[in-house]
Order: C-alpha cells, then sequence, then structure tokens
C-alpha cells in the first residue's frame, strides 16, 4: 500500500486523501492470534505539516476473527482505530514504521502495527460469559466467587498436613 507524496513533497497539495481497503497474508497472520481478517478498510489523509514533517490521520475499521478463550469457536471482533501519526521525510520514525522511499510511503506495516494493538488480551462470546465450568471433582472458580468464599484453594491441602 505505497502512497505517491511526490504532490505534498513539491507542495503542489497541502493533503492527501487515503481511501483503501487493506489486506494481510496468512502468512502474517499465522504468527498472531487472529484467524481472519474481514472488511479491513482505511479512510483518512496525509497533510504537508511546516518543513520536512507530514501528519497521517483517519480511521481504520474492519472485523478480526479471533478463537473465543473458553470455547475456541470463531469470535467476530469489530475495531475502529482512530489514527494520527506526525512523520518526517528526513529522519522517519522507525518505530511507527513509516519511512519515504523515493518519495513513496508505504502503510501497511504501520497499520498492521495499529491492528495488532487492538487484539483484545481476553475474549469471550456473550453466550459463553456465564457458562459454567466443572466436571467430575473439579470445577472452574473465578476470582469473584473467590473472594465472596473468603477462603483461599489451599486452604483445605493445609489442612490435611497438619
Amino acid at each position: 500500500m505505497k502512497i505517491d507524496l511526490t504532490k505534498l513533497i513539491t507542495s503542489s497539495l497541502d493533503e492527501l486523501d487515503i481511501d483503501i481497503d487493506v489486506a494481510y497474508d496468512d502468512d502474517r497472520l499465522s504468527k498472531t492470534s487472529i484467524k481472519k481478517l474481514k472488511d479491513v478498510h482505511f479512510i483518512g489523509k496525509i497533510t504537508k505539516l511546516c518543513n520536512d514533517d507530514f501528519r497521517i490521520s483517519g480511521k481504520l475499521i474492519g472485523i478480526m476473527v479471533l478463537p473465543d478463550d473458553i470455547t475456541l469457536e470463531d469470535f467476530l471482533y469489530k475495531f475502529n482505530i482512530d489514527i494520527l501519526e506526525d512523520f518526517n521525510e528526513n529522519n522517519c520514525d522507525k518505530l511507527s514504521n513509516l519511512r519515504i522511499i523515493k518519495n513513496k510511503l508505504d502503510i501497511s506495516d504501520f497499520l498492521w502495527q495499529n491492528i495488532l494493538l487492538e487484539i483484545p488480551s481476553k475474549v469471550v462470546n456473550e453466550k459463553n460469559k456465564n457458562l459454567t465450568l466443572k466436571g467430575s471433582g473439579w470445577r472452574f472458580v473465578t476470582e469473584d466467587e473467590l473472594q465472596k468464599e473468603k477462603k483461599s484453594p489451599f486452604d483445605e491441602l493445609a489442612s490435611r498436613f497438619k
């Protein structure tokens, strides 16, 4: 996703509008918990500020297909990311992956970095939120349940060693 910045660099324009669909290959997705990306789209603009400074701003929207943390079923997670990043033609920011090479700016790595930051640490489908996890001789205890009982799960074990 390379964008030609020649008109901005030569001051023919003050800003460039961007309206692109975003897609990534399966190899990139395989290194994350994302199973699939759907309907990913970036709408924004690149503005020339003073001197050699530029600003990219806009919205990155789409859907991640993630595994549910309890059942491992596919879960659709919608994301809507506000983008605002300043960068410089001569000293591009290596942390944000924004680099101008031959008057072209490749924003694919930059957008990918923002998608990765949006992955939630815990994904649970609404239908599984109140799922009771128990079996023969065991049960799943949440922190809230543990505090209500006011005892440690190791109390019984400790009493056996006395």
